[in-house]
């Protein structure tokens, strides 16, 4: 009996001291971590990242344009519309060509209006980072409209070159 009633003043006291330390204050949740997902490829841009083609057609307006990065592998695929963009595309508010860019942890997505063209473009372009050349990332962050001047090889340098753009003046 002195044995059960030690063990229940015992177990009072602990549940005590914890709800004690307790200041009464809510606490938030910690954040969830973001996953890293990567959206799956609509299939006029299923060649990225894929084996260079063999031969290589030249580019039609009507036809994806797929260029040839490192490695062998294709590194960009552009296509000369708007298209629907995977979840979290962020507008440049103020952008002359209307940018939209999604970053993904291996590929980047800039969708623009080229207004220095012969006439209106519209284009959505997939640049894979670990394939494309410099040449091509840097003509990516042109699209952009982003003035950086080295290319951005990763996703945290294209989101801190995002959260840096102003609009040009």
């Amino acid at each position: 009996m002195r044995a059960s009633l030690l063990v229940a003043l015992l177990l009072a006291g602990f549940s005590v001291s914890c709800a004690s330390a307790d200041d009464g204050s809510i606490r938030p949740e910690p954040p969830a971590e973001t996953p890293k997902v990567t959206a799956p490829l609509p299939p006029e841009f299923a060649q990225l990242g894929e084996p260079c083609p063999a031969s290589q057609e030249p580019p039609t307006s009507a036809a994806p344009s797929v260029w040839c990065g490192k490695d062998g592998r294709v590194g960009v695929v552009t296509v000369y519309r708007r298209t629907g963009l995977p979840e979290g595309a962020q507008k440049l508010a103020g952008s002359m060509g209307n940018v939209q860019v999604v970053i993904e942890p291996e590929r980047v997505w800039v969708q623009h209006t080229c207004f220095y063209c012969r006439q209106f473009t519209e284009e959505t372009g997939v640049v894979h980072l670990a394939y494309a050349t410099d040449e091509q990332i840097m003509q990516f962050q042109r699209h952009a409209e982003l003035e950086n001047q080295s290319p951005l090889r990763d996703a945290d340098a294209w989101r801190g070159a995002i959260a840096a753009w102003k609009p040009k003046q």
